[in-house]
């Protein structure tokens, strides 16, 4: 029960110091990018915070990894565990920083019900996907899993392409869209998007499998693992499939733009 509580209290803690911090950029961003539009400075504001949390969520999940790999299945990993409160703290305050990007862009005044609809439609699919993590993902990893925390890390380990993505949101707002440090980012979110948010789950499948003796088969195997693990794992990765989608969809149109400008050179 003191660790519940203690869980909770961490939880609480974090989620004031998420939005401390998206505050203290923001305070920060008035003085020093006052050129910018309200609607870039509040963008780069929550994409500096999700930076943040994306390294600390991917150190996390990388130490977690390492401790459990040899016993997927048993081993535990107390700061997983914490790392997992803070995780769902940042996700409920991510709810509040898209929304004031949102209402930003659209220059309309806060809180009102025509904003809150308009934030729902037009970011329905990533509402969703955090309300998930947090409601279903994160309680059902951390207290009602049979399996080790292995798989909470490798979960963790998801938002190492975070601080890449977000990389692209900020030299975006600051004018380097046509930098050459703009494409090497982007190529980079691209590579670990594809490895750590999709490739990542068969990755996890194939370490439970090559540790499961107890199996006749390895069809035996995967049946036996509770139906809420499959459900968890396939909410998280239809999303980053599509959003993966989009990522080539755009590459493929910058290039197609470089080509042109390439043709009308010649």
């Amino acid at each position: 029960m003191e660790a519940e509580e203690t869980q909770l209290l961490l939880g609480i803690y974090a989620l004031v110091a998420w939005f401390s911090l998206y505050l203290l950029i923001a305070g920060v961003l008035r003085m020093w990018a006052a050129h910018l539009p309200y609607a870039h400075r509040a963008l780069i504001t929550e994409s500096c915070v999700s930076g943040v949390q994306g390294v600390a969520c991917a150190s996390v999940g990388v130490a977690t990894v390492i401790a459990c790999r040899r016993d997927v299945m048993g081993e535990k990993f107390a700061p997983a565990v914490y790392y997992a409160f803070i995780g769902m703290a940042y996700f409920v305050y991510d709810l509040w920083a898209m929304y004031r990007s949102h209402i930003a862009k659209l220059s309309e005044p806060e809180y009102t019900v025509a904003g809150v609809v308009s934030y729902v439609k037009k970011h329905l699919l990533m509402i969703v996907h955090h309300l998930t993590i947090v409601i279903v993902f994160f309680p059902t990893m951390v207290y009602y899993s049979p399996m080790g925390h292995f798989f909470l890390g490798s979960f963790f380990c998801t938002e190492l392409s975070t601080p890449f993505v977000n990389a692209r949101v900020i030299l975006s707002r600051f004018g380097y869209k046509n930098s050459k440090v703009y494409v090497v980012n982007g190529v980079l979110m691209m590579i670990v998007f594809l490895i750590c948010r999709i490739a990542l789950f068969p990755v996890m499948y194939i370490a439970y499998l090559s540790q499961q003796t107890t199996a006749s088969s390895h069809i035996d195997a995967l049946l036996s693992i509770p139906l809420t693990c499959h459900l968890s794992c396939l909410l998280v990765l239809l999303p980053q499939i599509y959003w993966f989608g989009l990522m080539v969809k755009g590459a493929v149109i910058v290039l197609k733009a470089g080509s042109s400008e390439a043709d009308k050179d010649d």
